[in-house]
């Protein structure tokens, strides 16, 4: 294989790498609490007043929506929770999904989380909470908008594909014309 060949080779493998480390960057980050919400909203879970913080509103379809809940008040004994994003069965055909939950380090009774919003439309984030005084359910309603569309540089670049191939295969065609006439020479 020609030393050149190799070298375009290695750039491509590279180009492909670097893409992939900016969509996982980027997948990542659009999951990531911020430190300050988008949208703040304040419910009441039966006898559990609660500061529900969404990171992204709208919601991103096909990403997690970072939220966090709180207790605004403070409340004797632990709480539990129990999230799930559901679909309005009007405008989304989708699946209810449960989101991941972990403790809030920083808030006492406090949970942290991504919810799943898979399609665009109306869903809302059902909350059913539950403690000392039992068990209670709210739901915060969530406008999830488009995927975000790729960058008009990376549609060009992917588009192109088939034309860096052709430049290729000539180049090497090119090479070995100039090898069989040096032969014959």
């Amino acid at each position: 294989m020609a030393k050149p060949f190799q070298f375009l080779l290695l750039a491509v493998g590279v180009i492909a790498l670097l893409v992939v480390i900016g969509e996982a960057t980027y997948s990542i980050a659009a999951t990531t609490h911020g430190s300050t919400p988008a949208r703040v909203v304040k419910v009441q879970a039966g006898p559990y007043p609660l500061t529900v913080s969404l990171y992204t509103y709208p919601a991103h379809a096909s990403y997690a929506l970072p939220f966090a809940i709180a207790p605004r008040q403070s409340i004797r004994g632990a709480l539990t929770y129990d999230v799930t994003s559901i679909p309005d069965e009007s405008d989304v055909p989708a699946t209810p999904v449960r989101a991941s939950l972990s403790p809030d380090p920083n808030v006492r009774n406090g949970v942290q989380g991504d919810a799943e919003i898979t399609v665009q439309g109306l869903w809302s984030l059902a909350i059913i909470v539950t403690g000392s005084a039992g068990g209670a359910e709210a739901v915060v309603p969530i406008t999830a908008t488009a995927p975000p569309a790729i960058p008009t540089w990376l549609g060009w670049v992917i588009g192109f594909i088939p034309l860096y191939g052709l430049f290729v295969f000539l180049l090497s065609q090119r090479g070995r014309k100039a090898r069989t006439e040096s032969l014959v020479a």
